[in-house]
């Protein structure tokens, strides 16, 4: 119990930050210190946005592959 804690003081659980992944299959979880709740969250928006852009790009990307192929494919029938 914290000393002058209004929520320690009251029975209230104090608010705190978890980050959930998975590891070998495994859920996990690590406390994230609220000082670093803003980096983690920037962190996090990031790399959501970064999936989204490979996810837009990796369609585009395996039609060229096919593409090249089809072109190289014809190149050795020629």
């Amino acid at each position: 119990m914290r000393e002058n804690c209004a929520a320690c003081q009251s029975g209230e659980q104090h608010q705190s930050y978890v980050l959930y992944g998975r590891a070998n299959g495994h859920r996990v979880a690590v406390y994230v210190p609220e000082e670093l709740v803003p980096e983690v969250q920037r962190s996090l928006d990031k790399g959501r946005a970064l999936q989204d852009l490979l996810h837009q790009a990796a369609p585009r990307y395996i039609k060229a592959l096919k593409r090249a192929r089809a072109r190289a494919a014809k190149r050795d029938e020629d």
